[in-house]
């Protein structure tokens, strides 16, 4: 995973769904095609849009699938009460400055 100041980098992000305190990511699955999705770091604002998501059957790996021409966010996340992943894939598009 590379930072999101990575010119052609992949920031990964990965989270719990579900219902503890810890599920950072339950709502993941709400995302839709063209979401925004923003990341503050080091006093910048990263603003990605979603530009694809699929499912994986959890095993340990994942191929992202993306553009590599290009800087992105990857988000992951289980399925509950399944034995798959939603992988989410976002390209970054502004970075405003805080």
């Amino acid at each position: 995973s590379d930072m999101p100041d990575i010119k052609n980098g992949n920031l990964i992000l990965a989270a719990h769904s579900g219902n503890s305190n810890v599920s950072y990511f339950k709502d993941l699955n709400k995302l839709e095609l063209n979401d925004n999705i923003y990341i503050e770091y080091n006093n910048k604002e990263y603003q990605y849009k979603i530009v694809n998501y699929y499912t994986v059957e959890k095993t340990g790996l994942i191929d992202i699938i993306r553009n590599k021409n290009k800087t992105t966010l990857t988000l992951i996340t289980c399925i509950g009460n399944t034995n798959k992943q939603l992988v989410i894939i976002s390209e970054l598009y502004k970075i405003t400055n805080l």
